[in-house]
């Protein structure tokens, strides 16, 4: 063991540059709740939230549009009556909860029902083995679930998809038993497109059971749907605006749904005040570097966005222009060059944000599309490629995931059948055994 001296060259990054990374990789309300958070503790930091507002006319707007638009014999109206309503968000348990208590069951029926109101799941299901309230009988626990279930929508209070489906055939008055057998012993192999299969099985026609699948397949399995879930929804605020005027693609920076940050002049005045004393001094001058480091970061960040949302306008003019449906390819890696900045940067400065357009909102890392094919198509080419071939396929002769390879070999687009098995289960689309009709 021996003591040495030596030199050597690190890249360390200051806690300065680990903030400006932060900031650059917050959403728009990450940034908002940084931003208020941070104005609490410096009081330099200046924050003004977002412009943006819902368009709701103020009472003196209101009353200028109806004079405007009343004749002379026709009264205005009053204060009250130009504000909109207050809806009242009805949830599920609160929907039972109210016929429950116009049954007049007895108390101890009336307990367990309530009671299990209060065990359905999200979708409107009981557990399988849901617990039993303590001192509750088994005779007042049917009586309860079989009141829970009489109640709407119908098939809430279900044990699993298959009672629930049940229990709506039930309610609808279907008297043949096919449907019941099937949702009860074959929503398997329905939902597969195994219809031969039921048949065979069953001992029952091709077109009786496309007949119950047509009954089943108008059934709610989520009892729950339609109801409020009593949760704050969140809506998605675009950090970029593309607009298209004169034939020409313009890029803006969404202003109205960000904050911005400034240095507080009320408190900058304060800190160049004579006769503070040091320690005062010192504090104003901290907080004061502070300040404009992290106004500096969000103009910064401010400036990337802007930067990478111009360049993905002009590599995807088309796009936005309306002329094509498909996306060039632009890496990151790409566009870290164009822009003379790292790759992490682009990364960092497009995650989480979402840029808006004529045909919508979407995430700014849906339009840096790789290459997959060798004719230069993207992931979305290729998508959309495959869905034209499934609406056009035969509906009692689909095609398999290796004859949809060769198609889009055909048309340029060279992936094995793995790659055309994983892009269909992305998007959702069902194998060619559950897509064969008739």
């Amino acid at each position: 063991m021996k003591l040495s001296l030596r030199q050597e060259e690190k890249q360390i990054l200051s806690q300065q540059m680990r903030l400006s990374m932060r900031i650059l990789q917050m959403s728009s309300p990450e940034l908002e709740q940084y931003l208020s958070e941070l104005a609490l503790e410096n009081p330099l930091v200046e924050v003004k939230p977002p412009q943006f507002s819902a368009d709701v006319p103020t009472f003196r707007e209101f009353r200028s549009r109806a004079r405007e638009r009343a004749s002379d014999d026709e009264e205005l109206p009053a204060p009250g009556d130009c504000l909109a309503p207050i809806h009242r968000r009805e949830t599920l348990a609160g929907s039972l909860r109210e016929q429950a208590a116009a049954l007049g069951a007895r108390e101890e029926v009336r307990r367990a029902l309530f009671y299990l109101i209060g065990e359905l799941d999200e979708r409107g299901y009981l557990p399988e083995s849901p617990p039993e309230e303590p001192g509750m009988s088994c005779g007042v626990y049917k009586e309860a679930l079989g009141l829970l279930q009489s109640l709407e929508p119908a098939g809430v209070g279900a044990r699993g998809l298959s009672e629930c489906l049940c229990i709506q055939l039930r309610r609808s008055g279907v008297e043949d038993p096919l449907p019941y057998i099937i949702c009860e012993k074959y929503l398997g192999q329905l939902a597969r497109g195994r219809l031969g299969l039921i048949s065979r099985e069953l001992g029952v026609s091709r077109q009786q059971v496309e007949e119950a699948r047509a009954v089943i397949t108008m059934l709610e399995p989520r009892p729950s749907n339609g109801f409020d879930t009593d949760r704050d929804v969140q809506y998605i605020y675009p950090d970029v605006e593309i607009s298209v005027r004169d034939g020409r693609v313009e890029v803006s920076v969404a202003e109205k749904y960000m904050p911005r940050c400034g240095v507080d002049a009320y408190y900058a005045s304060m800190a160049a005040r004579d006769g503070l004393d040091a320690e005062t001094r010192a504090y104003f001058s901290e907080k004061l570097r502070q300040a404009r480091w992290v106004s500096d970061c969000v103009a910064h960040r401010r400036d990337m966005l802007l930067a990478c949302a111009g360049l993905i306008a002009e590599a995807q003019r088309d796009f936005f222009l309306g002329e094509s449906d498909s996306l060039l390819p632009l890496t990151m890696t790409e566009a870290a060059k164009r822009l003379g900045v790292h790759v992490s940067t682009v990364s960092r400065a497009v995650r989480g944000k979402y840029l808006s357009c004529r045909r919508g909102i979407f995430p700014i890392s849906h339009f840096m599309a790789r290459e997959v094919a060798s004719s230069g198509g993207t992931r979305a080419d290729i998508l959309s490629a495959m869905r034209s071939l499934i609406d056009s396929e035969p509906p009692d002769r689909p095609l398999s995931d290796q004859r949809i390879a060769e198609e889009l070999s055909r048309a340029g687009y060279g992936i094995s059948r793995r790659t055309v098995a994983k892009y269909r289960e992305k998007a959702m689309i069902p194998p060619a055994s559950a897509r064969r009709r008739g």
